[in-house]
């Protein structure tokens, strides 16, 4: 295999081009193709990254360029179809979160990825972020013992624009409530059984807040809210256990840890975690946008474990099975919420 990837983008908003800064760190990737709807931001995107050509047509740019790999970053609603359209080309896919409004799509969309033998990557992007990394290799280590309980919880303000339209896929649980989500799956390691939930509905028609439970096949139970009623930005992850706990919040660097199993963290602990301590390094000069620079870093480790993925032939640490695994218990919170009733998986 080459070098460096072919990739198209689909979806060049703001999103789309923040992953094409982030898959440039790697090194690994020619930017061949990009398209969009709106002719004008394909040709923004092709002008500021590089892209070879631009197109208002995502199935001509698939049908006329030579692609290895393709991106999808568009509106919710719009994920599953230009999916869909990449993997029935034979490309494979990095496709942003949620993948789909619902498990059904979601469903489709894997089973066509392996009938046409091509892998499929699904941006969440949490378990990348240096924090979070800390976390994972303290719980390898032991620090809280056995895995009790979870509490998590995604917060922002109220949603306006596509993100308030339940057509488009709205709404903060599939917006942010998802990131979470998939966060508490590569905590627990475990399949969820039963989900109870409690949502508060916008006029609009989409979730305004929801708060959730979560049990597993081994024994966890995850508590878990999203809303969109904050102020601002806020979100956590608690690991309980036989032994000790941890805390990490969505935008912070550390992580809080008291552990009874690890000597070094008798007493509870703050340990500071450099965000340049994981993914390609890469200075405010080198291309790197200011807004996206909180989190290019964790992208563009996403793209390397894609790119391996690909070259290794194996599905990538987050899968598009992992994805649908979100959407059935996002489908169970929606149904839950609407009956009152507990959801079995």
């Amino acid at each position: 295999m080459a070098d460096t990837l072919r990739f198209g983008l689909i979806g060049c908003g703001g999103q789309g081009r923040y992953l094409t800064e982030a898959l440039t760190l790697t090194g690994q990737a020619e930017l061949v193709a990009c398209a969009d709807v709106k002719p004008e931001a394909a040709e923004q995107t092709a002008s500021q990254w590089g892209y070879g050509q631009a197109f208002s047509d995502a199935g001509e740019m698939l049908a006329t360029t030579e692609l290895d790999a393709v991106i999808v970053a568009t509106v919710h609603d719009q994920l599953q179809p230009c999916g869909m359209a990449v993997v029935e080309a034979g490309k494979h896919l990095f496709i942003e979160k949620p993948m789909a409004l619902n498990a059904a799509q979601g469903r489709a969309l894997v089973d066509a990825a392996s009938k046409a033998g091509v892998k499929v990557m699904v941006g969440y992007t949490l378990p990348f972020l240096p924090a979070r990394l800390r976390m994972k290799q303290l719980l390898r280590e032991g620090a809280v013992g056995t895995v009790r309980d979870v509490f998590a919880g995604q917060m922002l303000g109220k949603m306006g624009g596509w993100l308030a339209q339940p057509e488009h896929g709205g709404g903060p649980l599939l917006y942010i409530g998802v990131h979470v989500l998939y966060q508490v799956l590569d905590v627990v390691e475990s399949r969820a059984t039963r989900v109870t939930a409690e949502v508060d509905w916008a006029e609009s028609g989409v979730d305004e807040a929801c708060l959730f439970t979560v049990r597993f096949e081994n024994g966890v139970v995850a508590q878990i809210s999203t809303s969109q009623r904050l102020g601002g930005r806020y979100g956590w992850i608690d690991v309980l256990g036989s032994d000790g706990w941890m805390r990490s919040e969505w935008e912070g660097h550390r992580v809080v840890v008291q552990s009874r199993a690890l000597p070094a963290y008798r007493d509870t602990t703050t340990i500071q975690v450099s965000p340049d301590a994981a993914g390609p390094k890469a200075g405010l000069g080198q291309q790197a946008s200011v807004s996206g620079f909180r989190y290019v870093r964790s992208w563009a480790a996403e793209f390397e474990e894609f790119i391996a993925a690909i070259r290794e032939d194996r599905d990538p640490c987050v899968s598009g099975e992992d994805g649908v695994h979100v959407l059935e218990i996002t489908d169970a919170v929606f149904e839950s919420g609407r009956t009152g009733r507990a959801v079995d998986l």
